[in-house]
């Protein structure tokens, strides 16, 4: 047994050593095995890995001059550390190895390319924009796209040579496109702080990383939406009252029970609409694994009151039960596939036997709908977290009532 247990400590600080260089390697029980390999391969055991480039925290690899640093090969960056939090102590083997499956889940998101969904999904958002715009007349100033891929849901698509094109890794802003033309291959991108730059915009894209890291901690969970709220926020600093902004984000924004995650987005914009793609849709060979949701937020007026965002109530199924945005209890078919309970306490979505952009297209079309219906007669009553001190209901759900559950 103890032979046993030491094996997987030293997997365990093998795979520590190799995602967190200059780190987890030289803590407690990792420290031997560190430097045995060190001596093995004649190197000074005193000397400690060299640190991975990083990435900044808010659009990943860029760098002050809008140029691209390639994602490094072992790290990171600042982000995921922030969200991996302190090191797990030694003996517990059970916190290292949910430590190694989550740091995994953190690398394959950088490393493995969802460019294909990326794409995909602009696809099908466009259209429903298009339609707002066409009916309400909003969206006709500027944008600005910011995160991994942020030219694809611009609408620039794809190019033959894109795999290795470092535009792919895009922070810009640009005048909204015609409603008559797609795709927006000549969009003319400006870097931000450039003279033109309006500073706030009717339309901002936001790829948030992470947003597909299915983790096991559920400290680490936590770090990842209020890391995701922390971007919403700057986000929401560069929408224009009236305008939008659509972040692809982790479902633990929706989803986490505790109501200060959602409070300061809410005072200040509406969920018009959310769809959840099932787990494992933007990167299906990786460990990220999670479920990711398309958020679609109206940034009001600060003058006036709005419904916010919808609150995360405990759902208890026949397996369980788990915390789950009320979102998706009022519009089940903006899940696209089936919604289950995991061993963690939260929701997955495991994908139905329906094609994937067909779901995009009828869950984008229906939030358009609500967001024109919002537009031309008001928004309707409040449905946010309740106040601090006071609890959120809870659901009692029989799966056999609910395709979705």
């Amino acid at each position: 047994m103890a032979r046993t247990v030491s094996g997987l400590a030293a997997r365990v600080c093998d795979h520590r050593s190799r995602l967190m260089p200059g780190r987890a390697a030289r803590t407690h029980r990792c420290e031997p095995a560190r430097r045995s390999r060190a001596a093995a391969r004649g190197e000074n055991q005193d000397t400690a890995p060299a640190a991975p480039e990083g990435f900044i925290m808010n659009n990943h690899a860029d760098t002050h001059d809008g140029a691209r640093n390639e994602r490094p090969a072992g790290g990171f960056g600042l982000a995921a550390q922030l969200i991996m939090g302190p090191d797990v102590p030694a003996t517990d083997l059970v916190g290292q190895a949910k430590a190694v499956m989550d740091g995994l889940a953190l690398e394959e998101h950088f490393r493995l390319s969802a460019a294909n969904r990326h794409w995909q999904i602009a696809i099908h958002l466009w259209p429903a924009l298009k339609a707002i715009t066409d009916t309400t007349g909003r969206l006709t100033g500027s944008l600005v796209a910011t995160g991994v891929d942020a030219d694809l849901l611009a609408g620039v698509g794809p190019h033959p040579h894109y795999p290795n094109d470092p535009r792919r890794h895009l922070s810009f802003h640009a005048p909204i496109p015609p409603t008559t033309k797609w795709p927006h291959h000549d969009l003319p991108g400006h870097g931000l702080g450039s003279g033109d730059d309006p500073g706030r915009y009717d339309l901002v894209l936001l790829n948030l990383a992470f947003h597909d890291a299915a983790l096991l901690d559920p400290d680490r969970r936590t770090r990842l939406g209020e890391y995701h709220r922390e971007v919403l926020v700057s986000a929401l600093d560069r929408t224009a009252p009236g305008g939008f902004t659509v972040a692809l984000a982790s479902p633990v924004f929706l989803d986490d029970p505790e109501a200060d995650l959602r409070r300061i987005i809410a005072e200040r914009a509406d969920l018009v609409g959310a769809v959840r793609l099932p787990a494992g849709a933007m990167r299906p060979d990786s460990h990220a694994q999670g479920p990711t949701d398309v958020l679609i937020l109206h940034h009001r007026d600060p003058s006036r009151p709005g419904p916010g965002i919808p609150a995360a109530r405990e759902v208890k199924t026949r397996t369980g039960q788990g915390h789950l945005n009320e979102y998706w209890l009022d519009n089940p078919d903006h899940a696209l596939g089936h919604l289950e309970l995991t061993e963690a306490g939260t929701f997955t979505v495991l994908p139905g036997p329906e094609p994937l952009g067909r779901l995009l297209q009828v869950a984008f079309d229906q939030i358009a709908t609500t967001a024109i219906t919002v537009l031309t007669t008001g928004p309707s009553t409040s449905r946010t977290d309740p106040p601090p001190g006071l609890s959120a209901r809870s659901h009692s759900v029989d799966p056999g009532d609910s395709p979705l559950l």
